[in-house]
């Protein structure tokens, strides 16, 4: 994971216009990354209106967003001038599913071959049932 800071004050501005300017520069960076091939914005939030995405049901602290960013895998982090920090990883399609993180849970099966879906660690499980089984 990759965190870069810029410094560079942004122009003045509506906080609209201005975090815009800061998410064009994020953009930027995180295409010019060479350890990205396709960047995905998947979380971010703007410091001057308190607005952040996703925003998500049971995590609604102020870290909600980042933590969804880290939990999806994330690559770089991009905080542009202490007024809004972006949060990227890769959507690559040849990037190898068993190199991401895809968060708390994880998919097993039991000795009699039933699938079910359990925290890290196989705790908390779920018995999927035929039609869940072949949504996962």
């Amino acid at each position: 994971m990759k965190n870069l800071k810029v410094p560079q004050p942004l122009s003045d501005g509506s906080p609209a216009s201005r975090f815009q300017v800061a998410k064009a520069m994020a953009f930027t960076l995180a295409l010019a990354d060479p350890e990205l091939f396709e960047p995905e914005l998947i979380a971010w939030k703007d410091r001057t209106t308190s607005m952040a995405s996703p925003e998500l049901e049971g995590r609604s602290g102020p870290y909600g967003w980042r933590d969804y960013g880290t939990s999806h895998d994330y690559r770089l982090e991009v905080d542009v001038s202490g007024e809004a920090i972006f949060i990227f990883t890769e959507s690559h399609p040849s990037d190898p599913c068993e190199h991401s993180v895809t968060g708390p849970f994880v998919d097993l099966r039991d000795d009699k071959g039933n699938e079910m879906t359990c925290r890290m660690g196989g705790v908390a499980c779920m018995l999927l049932d035929e039609w869940t089984s072949n949504l996962t």
